[in-house]
């Protein structure tokens, strides 16, 4: 973010204020600019436009929120009413003559007519937005976290303008901004058209659709359930079908099986349940048979809190019950009734998948077999081959059949390698810097292989020495020694740079929009 201090002015002329907002809609009409679009880039747009039009250079924070909304007005105006909130800040009441009452979330407004925000409230709620009248960002920021909201109409000074777009770009949520025309956080005023303006916009064309992954996760969810997968697998009653209906129910994220589910709406403007049900289904098979596979080969007891598999039932039949997992997940893919070349495209993204993921696991094994210590450049490699192959067989199979064009793909593949190592490397910190109780080190790691190569003869003979079996109670302090800790932070932001690069060149906005909102959730820490 730029280091310069802006001039938080707001035009007091009100023909100045609208020649401003008409001018930069002129101006991004003009532009194919699919959001959301960073605060240095937002200075860097409304620079141009200060030197095309000669306003005075202490409109640019002014400027800057009108590129914004400009920017997101046609992706709010796409969404319900419902599914929006207007903030309101405290200052806008008359603080002689309020006789409302304050609670945990806002003010209760008695409704007066001593102030606009009455008025303002009303007309929101009537259409079915929700509203809160607050000072300062956390509330909302606490709504957007939660999904409660897709969009977000806010009014207030510009210095909290600026700290909501802070907040909201995190997670990528639409918003409109109105700044107030007066501060001093009292009795302050505000363009009373312009709010109104905004609360009422709204586009029926309905030309933009924003997936909610909240919704999405809804659907996920219901797709594993014993019914469905019943149906779909046309599991037998017998111990073999117990078992694999066992591991199918036995809980987890599904983040892979929802990114599917996410990317075929995105690009299928008129999804197939059928074919989505068994899109899903299938990257789930091919996950829990990674899982019982991998617990198999670093030896763990428990999934989910539960025993392993192969605890329970004995090795032969967990490697059985892996493979039969993966055979119906070819098959559900075999059966989603696509165009034959989607068919075969699907069959071989996910074939690639599975080979990468093996050559990234078989690595990751021989390096603990044979007690050596990857290189950073080798284990990024690894995390690549593992969790990055598992994003991408996730998003590009459901991509592929909902008729993605080959750009995407390929920007989307790309994304899924860079998110991936992050997602890693991510994990691999936490195995450090969360509960000392359930903190487990174990070589390969980020960590370790950082560490050794930071580390002179002495120190390395003792990594070398610990992941073999020793003592290892020294790591700790090597770790904080050489600051461990903060450059894998810092590798982490790096990554998480290089994804928003990426993405930037993605022209589907309900897809672009809800990776973010993943990112924002995943990496809140980071970014």
């Amino acid at each position: 973010m730029s280091e310069n201090i802006l001039s938080l002015v707001v035009p007091v002329d009100s023909q100045l204020r609208e020649e401003i907002r008409q001018e930069t809609d002129l101006y991004y009409s003009l532009y194919e600019i699919v959001p959301p679009v960073s605060y240095d880039r937002l200075e860097e747009m409304a620079d141009e436009l200060l030197a095309i039009k000669g306003w005075d250079k202490s409109l640019k924070a002014f400027v800057m929120v009108c590129c914004g909304n400009s920017i997101w007005r046609p992706v709010v105006g796409a969404i319900p009413f419902n599914r929006r909130m207007l903030l309101l800040p405290q200052c806008l009441k008359n603080s002689n003559m309020c006789n409302a009452q304050q609670d945990e979330l806002g003010l209760l407004c008695s409704e007066c007519g001593n102030c606009n925000i009455s008025g303002f409230l009303r007309e929101a709620e009537d259409l079915g937005y929700l509203t809160i009248v607050a000072e300062g960002t956390t509330i909302a920021s606490r709504l957007v976290e939660s999904g409660k909201v897709d969009a977000i109409i806010g009014v207030g000074c510009m210095e909290v303008l600026q700290k909501i777009f802070q907040a909201v770009n995190k997670y990528s949520i639409p918003a409109i901004g109105v700044p107030l025309l007066s501060c001093g956080c009292v009795d302050t005023k505000a363009d009373e058209e312009w709010i109104k303006e905004e609360i009422r916009h709204f586009n029926e064309t309905g030309e933009i659709q924003i997936l909610n992954l909240n919704d999405l996760k809804e659907i996920t969810d219901s797709l594993f359930t014993e019914d469905q997968i019943d149906k779909l697998l046309n599991l037998s009653r017998n111990p073999t079908g117990d078992i694999l209906r066992e591991i199918l129910l036995a809980g987890g994220k599904r983040i892979r099986p929802l990114l599917t589910v996410l990317s075929y709406k995105a690009y299928c403007p008129e999804p197939d349940i059928e074919v989505m049900k068994r899109l899903a289904l299938s990257i789930e098979c091919f996950h829990k048979a990674s899982l019982v596979h991998d617990d198999i080969e670093d030896g763990d007891d428990l999934r989910y809190g539960k025993e392993t598999i192969h605890s329970k039932y004995g090795i032969p039949v967990a490697i059985n019950a892996g493979d039969m997992l993966i055979g119906e997940g070819y098959r559900l893919i075999a059966e989603c009734n696509r165009d034959f070349h989607e068919t075969a495209e699907c069959l071989r993204i996910i074939s690639d998948g599975h080979r990468n993921m093996s050559a990234g696991q078989g690595n990751e094994l021989l390096a603990r077999r044979n007690k050596s210590i990857p290189s950073v450049k080798e284990i990024l490699k690894i995390f690549e081959d593992k969790t990055g192959e598992a994003f991408k067989v996730s998003l590009l199979a459901g991509a592929v059949a909902g008729g993605a064009d080959r750009d995407s793909i390929t920007l989307l593949g790309k994304f899924s390698s860079l998110i991936g190592v992050a997602y890693q490397l991510k994990d691999d910190l936490e195995d450090i810097t969360g509960d000392p109780g359930k903190s487990v080190l174990r070589n390969p790691s980020a960590i370790i292989s950082l560490l050794y190569e930071r580390s002179g003869e002495e120190t390395r003979k003792y990594i070398f020495d610990s992941i073999t079996g020793n003592d290892s109670n020294l790591l700790p302090e090597f770790i904080k020694d050489h600051r461990i800790t903060e450059k894998i932070e810092e590798m982490i932001g790096d990554y998480l740079g290089m994804t928003d690069r990426c993405l930037a060149g993605l022209k589907n906005l309900p897809l672009k929009l809800a990776l973010y909102e993943i990112i924002g959730k995943t990496f809140s820490k980071y970014l």
